[in-house]
């Protein structure tokens, strides 16, 4: 069994303290036989990680906090390991918005899942998914507006050409609450001053309403893929064999026979079903490594 968290925190630190903590982190998952990748810049911390046993990752938290002081984090279990290594990285932003000058200020216009659910049954609102769009495929909340992004620095860009209204109520969501973070700032700068997300996003809605407003399952950043309304790892998806986006199309490599899995927009174009690249460059060839 694997206890899994994700987690982050905006707080400005010095070039010289984010190294201090990269080699912090690094030294400590060895030590401690941690999984997971988390991201440090000056602008603070993300992460997600696993340890073999509840303890461990209690220790972790703690560590982590007395590091960045409080955090909440999104906790979820699963059999096999999520991540196969522990890395850490330093990146000019900790969510890429495009623009590192953009950090936020800390907990800014969240909703708890009970308050969420109660604007959108009893307000006029404009729902925004703010993943990008092979996240958005697996699940989302109805009649939820995808800008459609392929990474999420477009997002500015979305709203600029979007045409919602200024005086409307939106209300936005992404997986774990990090991206809205830097989104809602992105729609204030534009005007917009009624913005709201989801506190702790959709890993947090599910831990508290699972069988609430949101569809289908929540993408998540490791080898889980993605997880349902249990927090539970999806049976269901796993990463394309052909492009690495989610997929739930199950095909027979040509090759060696082995069973794969391919996204819908794969399988609509796919002319050499295989299982790995290498196998997809052998059946171009012509050749098999099907058992006689």
């Amino acid at each position: 069994m694997y206890f899994v968290s994700a987690f982050y925190k905006f707080k400005s630190v010095s070039e010289s303290q984010v190294e201090h903590y990269r080699q912090d982190f690094y030294e400590y998952g060895i030590t401690h036989r941690m999984l997971g990748l988390i991201i440090l810049g000056t602008e603070g911390v993300n992460g997600t990680v696993a340890a073999s046993d509840a303890a461990g990752l209690s220790s972790f938290k703690d560590h982590v906090q007395s590091l960045y002081g409080d955090l909440t984090f999104k906790d979820s279990q699963c059999e096999q390991e999520p991540f196969k290594r522990w890395s850490i990285k330093t990146r000019p932003e900790i969510v890429s918005l495009g623009d590192p000058s953009v950090i936020p200020d800390g907990k800014h216009n969240h909703l708890s899942p009970d308050e969420w659910d109660e604007k959108l049954a009893s307000e006029d609102v404009v729902l925004i998914d703010t993943r990008n769009s092979y996240e958005t495929v697996l699940g989302t909340f109805e009649g939820a507006v995808d800008p459609e992004i392929e990474k999420f620095s477009e997002f500015p860009e979305w709203v600029d050409q979007s045409g919602i209204e200024k005086d409307k109520t939106v209300l936005m969501y992404c997986t774990g609450g990090i991206r809205c973070e830097k989104a809602i700032y992105t729609m204030q700068q534009r005007g917009y001053e009624k913005v709201f997300q989801l506190d702790g996003g959709i890993l947090n809605y599910l831990k508290e309403k699972p069988d609430g407003r949101y569809q289908g399952e929540c993408f998540v950043f490791d080898d889980r893929v993605a997880v349902d309304s249990d927090l539970k790892p999806s049976s269901q998806f796993k990463l394309c064999a052909k492009c690495g986006v989610p997929g739930d199309v199950r095909i027979n490599c040509h090759c060696c026979d082995a069973e794969a899995v391919i996204c819908r927009e794969c399988d609509d174009v796919i002319e050499y079903p295989a299982c790995s690249k290498d196998c997809e460059e052998l059946v171009r060839r012509g050749v098999s490594r099907k058992q006689s």
